[in-house]
């Protein structure tokens, strides 16, 4: 067997290992899911368990995202984005809203769309529209605010000599690790493993959007620590309206 065959062959074990893995620990985290939610549906629970149930769920939903993510990254490397089928990227971002409150359910999300354009269409199907969720997931978790509101714009422009969508979300609470500031995502790759771990999302985000042929960010609004504000950007292709 020549080494380029065992090296597609160690990528197969690799990705089927990444399945079985995941799906051993979904159907765990499903089970946990399931437990929490009979304690919310007890009736005459008090307020502190309730509370206690909810960021239990919160917790539980966001672990199955991580192990989500880990099949994304295989299954996005070295794919053809223009072979993807096209996703609008407003709608996407709609869609996010809603699910959001399905992670956090003590929280009152709300997106106020700066610009609305009737159709933002991008090469990346499922792929592009979980990167768009898990980018607003990042953001929320960077936000210690019940009350979250995020101003989203989008706008036509030029990546890497190609024609692209860029998608804007700015959160004026959510507060960024300071080695992002200026720096940008791949500063991450410096960091101690306990520093970065904060940075999990952005810099799947990061791998994510480059698979997809684009490109993500995020930037803190101020130069000040001790100020919150940040900008999360996605840039992903332009497409065809399908």
């Amino acid at each position: 067997m020549s080494k380029q065959s065992k090296d597609m062959q160690k990528q197969d074990q690799f990705a089927f290992y990444m399945d079985l893995l995941g799906h051993d620990i979904l159907n765990n985290n499903q089970a946990v899911l399931g437990y929490l939610e009979l304690v919310l549906a007890t009736p005459g629970i008090d307020k502190k368990t309730r509370e206690f149930a909810e960021k239990g769920i919160s917790h539980v939903r966001t672990s199955t995202v991580l192990i989500d993510n880990f099949k994304r990254l295989i299954a996005t490397r070295g794919i053809d984005a223009d072979k993807l089928k096209p996703i609008d990227l407003v709608r996407s971002v709609e869609r996010a809203e809603s699910e959001l409150k399905r992670f956090f359910p003590r929280k009152n999300i709300k997106f106020e769309m700066v610009t609305r354009p009737k159709g933002a269409f991008v090469h990346g199907n499922n792929h592009a529209a979980d990167l768009i969720l898990n980018v607003f997931l990042t953001a929320i978790r960077l936000n210690p605010s019940d009350d979250i509101t995020m101003s989203i714009s989008f706008a036509e422009e030029r990546f890497e000599e190609k024609r692209a969508w860029v998608m804007r979300a700015e959160d004026k609470n959510s507060q960024l690790p300071p080695f992002l500031d200026g720096k940008g995502v791949t500063a991450t790759y410096s960091q101690d493993i306990s520093t970065a771990v904060r940075s999990t999302g952005v810099l799947f985000a990061k791998m994510i959007a480059g698979n997809l042929g684009g490109d993500f960010e995020a930037h803190s609004i101020h130069h000040d620590p001790r100020r919150r504000g940040a900008v999360f950007t996605v840039i992903l292709r332009r497409a065809e309206k399908p």
